[in-house]
């Protein structure tokens, strides 16, 4: 017994060394009623983590993820070969009016397993489709384009009018190369990109009209007449969100193994511990935390930890850029209840709340040098038993 009781001194008297090197030590012990006090609990702050960071440290700047020289962020998705047609494909219709069948293509957007941790609103404001195309014919050509996405359980359709592509003036010209522009002046771009889609679907015809001057259409001296057309799908960060929550569920890492290992964190081992977090946020995005204990052969919550608001959203101008930064003091506690429901529960549901400035309600725009820096502490206050 008295091997244990110099075991358990010792060690207490260990642990008081190595923090005291590392942390600040809240309360002070008489040493020598030391030998009287049978238990101890004392209040230990440890500086945990410190940060700052942009969203350039975190995301390189790549063939999808776009700094513009501003450092504005757009997103671009490629889709390459969604038009091809030559002069025998135009095999429906009269003479004067023919037309071609634009084949249906799929554009998955690989983003399946994120949405479905996703729930809440957000729109995007100003995406675009930039239809770039190579066009050799000499002949009017009206491109009917029917596209629509698809997630969420909804599709919308783009809604977009059928559109008149430039020609070539023959013979100085013999190709033409231009673009047409698809946005929310001519669509319902913004809700289908909105929506989050899954899959893009496109799909389509082609009209050529001949006129009386280029009826004798024929091949150029470049080859078979052609029309090829590409899609370029840019989405700026300018954007509002409103209670967008992201969702995770993972297994209990702090529950007590089946194998025998001891429990990691037990109830009694603690009185309380808590994550005092401050930051100075230069994103115009505020974010909250909530913490579930779960027991999925029950369905139901054990306890919960919440942190309602460990970012408020940086301030921004009327044109949605940021103006500065704002500062924001919160604390995770995580309580000796929380911790008694630690073996009763088998999963761990995290749960992230975002909106931008003004919760949802104003535009802001998203650069990648914007900042935040933080400070994390961690309060703890254990029990140690020296019986």
């Amino acid at each position: 017994m008295r091997k244990i009781m110099i075991k358990r001194s010792f060690l207490f008297i260990s642990i008081i060394m190595t923090l005291s090197l590392t942390c600040c030590i809240k309360e002070t012990y008489n040493m020598n009623m030391l030998s009287k006090q049978a238990i101890l609990s004392p209040t230990l702050a440890i500086s945990a983590v410190k940060g700052d960071i942009s969203l350039s440290d975190i995301v390189k700047a790549n063939d999808t993820v776009v700094y513009d020289q501003n450092n504005f962020v757009t997103l671009v998705f490629k889709k390459d070969s969604v038009v091809e047609l030559k002069m025998s494909d135009f095999s429906k219709g009269t003479l004067v009016k023919k037309t071609a069948i634009i084949d249906p293509t799929s554009y998955d957007l690989n983003i399946h397993k994120i949405l479905n941790h996703i729930t809440g609103n957000f729109q995007f404001l100003n995406p675009s489709i930039k239809f770039n195309y190579s066009n050799s014919f000499p002949d009017s050509i009206k491109i009917n384009l029917i596209a629509s996405g698809t997630g969420e359980n909804k599709t919308i359709n783009l809604n977009l009018a059928p559109f008149p592509l430039a020609v070539p003036n023959i013979p100085i010209q013999q190709e033409i190369t231009a673009s047409y522009i698809i946005d929310k002046t001519n669509s319902n771009l913004p809700d289908i990109i909105s929506i989050p889609p899954e899959v893009v679907n496109f799909s389509g015809t082609a009209i050529m009209t001949s006129s009386v001057k280029s009826s004798q259409t024929g091949d150029n001296i470049l080859g078979p007449n052609h029309l090829t057309g590409s899609l370029e799908i840019d989405i700026p960060m300018d954007l509002e969100i409103n209670n967008l929550q992201f969702t995770d569920t993972v297994d209990n890492f702090l529950q007590e193994k089946s194998n025998g290992k001891n429990n990691p964190v037990k109830p009694e081992d603690f009185q309380s511990l808590r994550i005092n977090i401050s930051a100075k946020n230069g994103f115009p995005l505020g974010a909250a935390l909530k913490m579930n204990l779960y027991d999925s052969s029950t369905n139901s919550i054990k306890s919960t930890v919440e942190a309602t608001d460990i970012l408020d959203p940086a301030p921004v101008d009327s044109n949605g850029k940021v103006t500065g930064v704002t500062e924001t003091s919160t604390t995770v506690e995580f309580t000796r209840e929380f911790f008694s429901y630690v073996n009763n529960a088998d999963k761990i549901i995290f749960r992230f709340t975002f909106s931008t400035t003004g919760n949802g309600s104003q535009e802001v725009k998203i650069y990648s040098d914007y900042r935040i820096s933080f400070n994390a502490s961690l309060v703890v206050k254990p029990v140690i038993n020296l019986n």
